[in-house]
């Protein structure tokens, strides 16, 4: 895995901006204006192996395993939270790992009609 701050390359050295993490961050992190939380409750929230290299908290999740039994990242979701994000303060109502949140909360943007909460 390369370091967080270089671009990721396929195996026959090709860059994609739509595959690599660091211009997805880049270019298509989203400030929500609402504030709700309500994606932090009620989604499901998937953090990949670089983001725990970013946010070493996310190693204390519990591991997703792909189909041939390799993890390849870290469930969020947290049964003492309310199945909520463990990092979601509910009380506070905000995230309190924010700074180094995971890619999946990087490019989610609620505040779009194209982006349905689960009921």
């Amino acid at each position: 895995m390369p370091p967080l701050d270089e671009h990721e390359y396929d195996d026959e050295g090709e860059h994609d901006e739509e595959e690599c993490e660091l211009c997805l961050e880049q270019n298509h992190t989203v400030k929500c204006q609402c504030n709700c939380g309500e994606c932090c409750e009620k989604l499901i929230i998937e953090a990949t192996m670089r983001d725990a290299e970013r946010e070493p908290r996310i190693l204390e999740c519990r591991p997703l395993k792909g189909v041939t039994d390799e993890q390849v990242g870290y469930l969020l979701n947290d049964r003492e939270n309310g199945l909520a994000c463990r990092f979601f303060d509910r009380t506070t109502r905000v995230c309190t790992i924010y700074d180094t949140r995971p890619m999946c909360c990087r490019l989610f943007n609620c505040d779009s009609p194209d982006q349905p909460l689960r009921e």
